[in-house]
């Protein structure tokens, strides 16, 4: 009996540990905050928003795997005017949908926002945790009560909690949601804003999931000649159009630079300047998360170089030079390069951005452009270009004996029928044989004689190659 009964707790405590010896630990969870202060009966669109925040979050909470722990804590629901109003409404155990919902069916919002003391109430339940787990704040409004939401998380996991901590603003104003931002930083997760039932779902969808292990962190400062700049931040995952993590720095030193949580890959960075006129943009790719690791970028929004030289044959060149909004239409400034050192390269000093960049040759007969497309020029940062328009020279006269003959001259491409060029000779040795400069290439030439009367038109065929000069003269 008692070999049975020795036997009998050896097999507990294996069952009681993994295979390596240590406990098992509890499976993850998932903790959601909801406000449930009175501004939750102001409308998005035709319904309430605590109306839209219960349907999509019983939505939310049909979808969850069987066992998941979930926990539902309430403010501002019982009593006006009382930052104490906090209430554990579920707690924390495998998931019971008909209790859960109809818990979350009974809020009437009516109170304050105490955000700092709901948090610190969502800790005490939380510190005897020993799985990781996902709280989620659902707010449609900022603090009105005492306390530093973003310290208490920050504290919190310095202390080793185990908690990835998302901020969901619910149809709020935009204003400066720093303290919100500065919430989901210090939690290692992210801002969302949502502004209906659509992107709330979305919002509370990714903010469920497990976060990743072995990830890392982005750390993006954005400023403006060294200066805080409100900066919106995209983060996409190499390849992949759907954001990974979305943020915002603001001003603040708390929030800027602002630090995001990433699986370990490769990703891509767009920063937005939310203060500065026309909201200029500028990307950063082939960004490494390592694990365990912080990448530091730095983003500054002073304006930066653009140097395009023109060149043809070899020579300065003149050329018009035009910067266009990347993939638009919309041209933002241009100039003119001109032959001479003083203004070729053309310089142009303009904000962050992504531009289309287009020259257009004066001096070539085809009025030639040539166009460079998305150039991802950053602040303080210079980007230089160059072409080279190739030519020859083409000189056509036209003479009746020893009399000049004044005729029209229209230059055709061969290639594409079109016409390039177009003169007249003149009876005047300065003007013929008249001179066209023309890119390389086969030409058709009709040259129809205007004085003296009586002289046929006629069609004929030319070859112009770079850098060299054919002449053709026509006699009647």
């Amino acid at each position: 009996m008692m070999k049975s009964n020795l036997l009998l707790l050896l097999l507990l405590s294996l069952f009681s540990t993994t295979s390596y010896g240590n406990p098992i630990e509890q499976p993850p969870g998932v903790l959601f905050i909801l406000d449930g202060s009175g501004s939750m009966w102001q409308k998005l669109g035709t319904d309430h928003k605590i109306a839209t925040a219960k349907s999509v979050l019983k939505n939310l909470v049909k979808k969850l795997p069987d066992g998941t722990r979930a926990g539902l804590i309430a403010y501002g629901h019982n009593r006006k005017s009382d930052c104490s109003d906090i209430e554990t409404l579920v707690e924390l155990k495998p998931l019971d949908s008909a209790s859960f919902t109809a818990r979350l069916d009974a809020i009437n919002p009516q109170g304050m926002t105490p955000i700092a003391l709901s948090i610190n109430h969502a800790l005490a339940l939380i510190r005897p945790e020993t799985a990781p787990l996902n709280v989620i704040l659902v707010s449609d409004g900022l603090e009105t009560c005492d306390g530093d939401a973003c310290d208490l998380v920050r504290k919190a996991k310095e202390q080793g909690v185990k908690i990835t901590l998302h901020v969901i603003g619910f149809g709020i104003e935009e204003k400066d949601l720093s303290a919100l931002e500065c919430i989901a930083q210090a939690g290692g997760g992210q801002y969302f804003p949502a502004n209906n039932a659509e992107e709330l779902t979305l919002a509370l969808d990714e903010a469920v999931e497990e976060p990743a292990k072995g990830g890392g962190y982005l750390s993006v400062k954005v400023t403006l000649d060294g200066q805080p700049l409100d900066g919106s931040l995209k983060v996409f995952k190499k390849g992949e159009t759907k954001e990974a993590a979305l943020g915002r720095t603001y001003t603040g030193p708390l929030t800027n630079p602002r630090v995001l949580q990433l699986p370990a890959g490769q990703y891509q960075l767009e920063v937005m300047a939310v203060s500065m006129d026309g909201g200029p943009t500028q990307l950063f790719s082939d960004l490494t998360i390592s694990a365990d690791d912080t990448l530091h970028q730095s983003v500054d929004f002073a304006q930066g170089t653009l140097k395009v030289l023109v060149t043809r044959n070899g020579e300065l060149s003149d050329a018009t030079v035009n910067l266009f909004k990347a993939d638009t239409k919309e041209r933002v400034t241009g100039g003119r390069s001109y032959n001479h050192e003083k203004s070729n390269p053309i310089e142009f000093r303009v904000l962050p951005g992504a531009y289309d960049v287009e020259i257009g040759s004066v001096e070539l007969a085809n009025k030639t452009k040539f166009r460079w497309e998305n150039q991802a020029l950053n602040g303080g940062a210079t980007i230089e270009l160059s072409h080279n328009f190739e030519s020859g020279i083409l000189k056509v006269g036209a003479k009746t004996g020893s009399t000049l003959v004044d005729a029209t001259v229209t230059v055709y491409s061969k290639a594409t029928g079109e016409s390039v060029a177009a003169g007249r000779t003149y009876m005047s040795d300065s003007s013929n044989p008249k001179s066209f400069t023309l890119e390389p290439g086969e030409y058709k030439m009709d040259i129809k004689p205007l004085k003296p009367a009586g002289l046929s038109a006629r069609s004929v065929s030319v070859t112009v190659k770079a850098k060299e000069t054919v002449e053709r003269l026509e006699v009647w």
